[in-house]
């Protein structure tokens, strides 16, 4: 497999790479690499006195701070360096969507057995949402609105959808 050197990134549309640093760092890769924030190698700082600090003369405990700790309390970051990883030249993403008309229940439970033993190339995370769904209902075919609970799991794969279907077909076949 050819891999190309790459990035843990965030999960979500509305926090920057400095927020995600120095939140913690949990992103798509988790599984396979961990935090972000354990790849950042140094960092630049500025503190209240207005001195520019790197990792050798911030020390450690600062150091570990901006990495998870909310950096803005510690002072201006200025930047980080850090370690790529390597990514497939192939990366795959999904999303699938269960009510509980479609054995939501069953398949939120056979994930829960299978999460931790699955394929660390695979990582998926669920949201768990209630809805409402118009259905046609009687003779007069008039809309009906039922809730119900729908369950989104939404998966990125360090490889192709054929790897990623042999991979779900062996140890997470409810999830169709």
């Amino acid at each position: 497999m050819d891999f190309r050197p790459g990035f843990a990134l965030l999960l979500g549309p509305t926090v920057g790479l400095g927020g995600h640093l120095t939140g913690g760092g949990y992103g798509n890769m988790l599984r396979k690499y961990g935090l972000s924030v354990d790849h950042i190698v140094d960092a630049k700082i500025v503190n209240v006195n207005g001195t520019i600090l790197d990792r050798n003369s911030m020390g450690e405990d600062l150091f570990w701070a901006i990495r998870g700790g909310g950096g803005a309390s510690f002072g201006v970051i200025l930047s980080y360096k850090v370690k790529l990883v390597g990514v497939p030249e192939i990366v795959t993403v999904f999303q699938v969507e269960k009510t509980l008309g479609e054995n939501a229940t069953d398949i939120l439970y056979q994930w829960q057995h299978i999460t931790d033993k699955i394929d660390n190339d695979l990582f998926m995370r669920l949201l768990v949402q209630p809805i409402t769904v118009k259905s046609d209902k009687g003779a007069t075919k008039a809309k009906i609105s039922q809730k119900t609970v729908r369950i989104t799991f939404i998966g990125m794969f360090l490889g192709d959808s054929t790897r990623l279907m042999s991979v779900m077909n062996k140890d997470f076949p409810e999830l169709g």
